[in-house]
């Protein structure tokens, strides 16, 4: 068996010293890091980000929006035809999305109509399927806002569908628009691109596509599936 030299033993006790306060402090800081809400953990990681190459990753949601009431009429958009006064409103959005945590949901001034903060979702072209009169082909810009403030933004070609019907009191078949679903238009690889944002997400490009999306009296429900860069 060879014996340890005094000074060899010195040595590995220092260098084990050091392992032991390396794990220290890093579990230290792992602690302190759980300890932060989820607006101060996303400022964190932003700081990280904005020093950071950027990097493709997916991205996912789980969202719901409403009209937003505070919109005022006369913002309203109507679609084309406007003889026929189809109204499509702005709409406040909540949910979870990966990459921002619990989206900020969108609060307006309610007597200027003024979008104040939070996600919303603002229609900026509507035409009416005038073949079939069951169909809306939008387009809108969104605002997806993270806890702490950043957010980025996407335009979203979207077609709104109103497959159901109902019989009225004259006995006449009308097309119910108080439900129905909701896609990517036609002629575009995918529904949704990302136009940049701010904080971590300055210069964010990707796409996303629409899953299971529907709406009704009580909202519009639906999910995201895509990529994200930045």
């Amino acid at each position: 068996m060879k014996t340890m030299k005094p000074h060899q033993f010195k040595t590995l006790c220092g260098l084990a010293l050091m392992g032991l306060l390396a794990l220290f402090f890093s579990c230290t800081q792992e602690s302190v890091n759980s300890d932060l809400n989820e607006a101060d953990n996303l400022n964190l990681q932003a700081a990280k980000a904005s020093q950071a190459k950027k990097v493709t990753k997916k991205i996912s949601g789980r969202l719901v929006n409403f009209p937003d009431p505070n919109e005022l009429p006369e913002e309203t958009l109507i679609c084309f035809p406007q003889e026929f006064q189809f109204p499509l409103t702005r709409n406040t959005i909540s949910g979870h999305m990966t990459h921002l945590g619990s989206l900020q949901e969108g609060i307006s001034d309610p007597v200027t109509g003024e979008r104040l903060s939070g996600s919303f979702g603002v229609p900026i072209s509507c035409e009416i399927n005038l073949e079939t009169f069951n169909q809306l082909f939008t387009v809108y810009k969104v605002f997806y806002v993270a806890a702490n403030g950043d957010y980025f933004e996407t335009t979203e070609q979207v077609t709104i569908n109103f497959p159901n019907t109902f019989v009225d009191e004259d006995g006449v078949t009308q097309i119910d628009y108080t439900t129905g679903n909701f896609g990517g238009s036609a002629g575009f690889e995918h529904a949704i691109t990302i136009d940049g944002g701010t904080g971590r997400f300055a210069g964010a490009s990707g796409h996303m596509d629409f899953v299971d999306a529907t709406f009704g009296p009580d909202g519009s429900f639906w999910e995201l599936v895509g990529e994200i860069t930045y």
